[in-house]
């Protein structure tokens, strides 16, 4: 293989790559390594190819030997970077992220993947500042603007971070949906308006706290949300004309109504929440009457408190590892013979000395969580949905911040919910922590 084939495969293994044909890229690879074996650019395929396909440990032995050639690539520091970050090893994918901004002070994407390791480590100014810096290089730059809003929110600046929050809209990380040929919606009154859901139930059911205000100035609201949720909403919303057609291709309600625009539900807080005043902090969400009574009567017939725990949530992205409760971390509440720990858990785990109702929390139907959740006396745990559902519907709520959190728990009391108190982690272990609450 002279130089000429080389680049020709180059190219083929490049364009076999943007169409995420990782199988027939892999071949061709391999046999350029065979006669190249130290060519930066292939080292760097291989390298991408691990790391989409949730490789990072590989991944970065690859960009490592691909830097020993050629040292100055900042693509290449970016690429190690991106790896560290995947392996939770924020502290160097920071590092290596500005050393390519050094080699190339106007890249974008070294500052914006910068800002998403601070984000990741709840270092708000930094990832405010780097942001900056990526949107005077590329002002297109959707994962800055999404993590700007992040920073901004963190640090309760709601009308700025609503506003990039705003912007980061119908990228990677926040898909827009279309409906029929509607205009995204601005805030106008008097209008039939669609508000469709995002990413997962917990973040609907916290976003949700600002469908009211919409149906306040709208002439029709319909909420297409996920479909585990159409119960809870249609009786939480009755104003509203409830859908829960978000995962469906086809939608047959549309044909029977006119539109004019169309909000993701995680877009409404640009418009009603600009001030800590402007959250009104009331519970939002109502449970199914009859359901709740059947909990109701078993939790009579139990001695002391109910106490709902949600011991796990997230995912590798998320902070997975730093959301996680184990049996020695609940000990000062099993210990207790005054009070009844019942699982919020959607995930098969069993701690032992705690009661699980599977069918309930794990139902294909939310309204079958949220009416065991509204007859608890309490609700403890990690952030997860069923904290948001405990909170939006009057249940005393502790939520249990890790030291590396999301915006929303980063002031020391959430606006959201005038019933959820945060205890944080900081550098204490979660036994210490829960021991400090007063139950």
């Amino acid at each position: 293989m002279d130089k000429n084939e080389l680049k020709q495969v180059q190219l083929a293994i490049h364009d076999l790559i943007n169409k995420e044909d990782y199988g027939a890229a892999l071949p061709l690879i391999n046999a350029v390594l065979e006669h190249y074996p130290n060519d930066d650019a292939t080292l760097n395929f291989m390298g991408y190819i691990h790391l989409m396909g949730d490789q990072p440990a590989l991944a970065y032995q690859y960009f490592r030997r691909a830097l020993q050639e050629s040292p100055s690539n900042k693509a290449l520091w970016t690429s190690l970077g991106r790896a560290c970050h995947e392996m939770d090893n924020f502290e160097d994918a920071i590092t290596y992220f500005l050393k390519s901004a050094e080699l190339d002070n106007n890249y974008a994407l070294a500052y914006s993947n910068a800002a998403a390791s601070f984000i990741q480590t709840s270092e708000w100014k930094n990832a405010e500042e780097v942001c900056k810096l990526a949107l005077e290089a590329d002002p297109n730059d959707k994962n800055a603007q999404m993590n700007l809003a992040h920073a901004y929110l963190a640090q309760g600046k709601w009308k700025d971070g609503w506003k990039h929050w705003g912007e980061s809209l119908n990228s990677k990380f926040r898909k827009e949906w279309h409906y029929k040929d509607e205009s995204r919606w601005e805030g106008q009154a008097y209008k039939n308006i669609v508000i469709y859901g995002e990413q997962g139930l917990g973040d609907e059911i916290f976003y949700a706290d600002c469908i009211n205000d919409a149906i306040a100035i709208s002439n029709t609201v319909h909420i297409d949300c996920d479909p585990k949720l159409k119960g809870l909403f249609q009786r939480s919303f009755p104003d509203a004309f409830v859908h829960g057609t978000r995962q469906s291709e086809n939608v047959e309600w549309l044909d029977k109504f006119e539109l004019d625009h169309r909000c993701a539900i995680g877009g409404l807080p640009e418009f009603f929440r600009h001030d800590n005043k402007d959250f009104p902090r009331k519970p939002y969400l109502y449970a199914d009457p009859e359901r709740a009574i059947m909990w109701r009567a078993l939790f009579d017939s139990w001695k002391g408190k109910v106490i709902g725990i949600a011991t796990h949530g997230g995912n590798k992205r998320t902070n997975e590892k730093g959301r996680e409760l184990t049996a020695e971390d609940l000990k000062p509440l099993l210990d207790r013979d005054d009070i009844t720990l019942v699982s919020l858990d959607y995930k098969n785990k069993h701690i032992d000395g705690v009661k699980y109702f599977p069918f309930a929390t794990q139902s294909d139907d939310y309204d079958d969580t949220a009416a065991l959740i509204s007859e608890l006396d309490e609700v403890i745990g990690v952030n997860t949905t069923a904290l948001h559902c405990s909170a939006a519907l009057g249940v005393k709520t502790t939520c249990l911040v890790p030291k590396y959190h999301q915006w929303r728990y980063a002031q020391p009391s959430m606006p959201w919910y005038r019933h959820m108190s945060l205890k944080y982690q900081d550098d204490k272990t979660w036994k210490e922590v829960i021991e400090s609450i007063n139950i």
